[in-house]
C-alpha cells in the first residue's frame, strides 16, 4: 500500500504543499505548514488578520492545486 504525500513528513512534501498553498490562497506571505498528527496543515493569516487552520489532503480534479485540496478546521 502507497503512503499518501500528506501522510509524509519530509522537507520535499513540505515544500509541494507549501507551493500548492501559496498559488491555491493567491498568497505569499503569512502561510505556513507543520505536519503533525501524521498529517500536514497550512495556517494561513487571511486580509482581515484572522488565523486559519487547513487539512491538507490528497487529491485529484476541480478545486485542487497541485494534487492537494485544503480543508478549513
Amino acid at each position: 500500500m502507497t503512503k499518501l504525500l500528506t501522510e509524509t513528513n519530509t522537507p520535499a512534501v513540505e515544500k509541494k504543499i507549501l507551493v500548492a498553498a501559496r498559488k491555491h490562497f493567491n498568497q505569499r506571505k503569512n502561510i505556513g505548514t507543520f505536519f503533525e498528527h501524521g498529517q500536514w496543515w497550512v495556517l494561513r493569516e487571511n486580509k482581515i488578520r484572522f488565523s486559519e487552520t487547513y487539512s491538507v489532503s490528497d487529491a485529484e480534479g476541480f478545486g485542487t492545486t497541485n494534487g492537494f485540496m485544503f480543508h478549513l478546521t
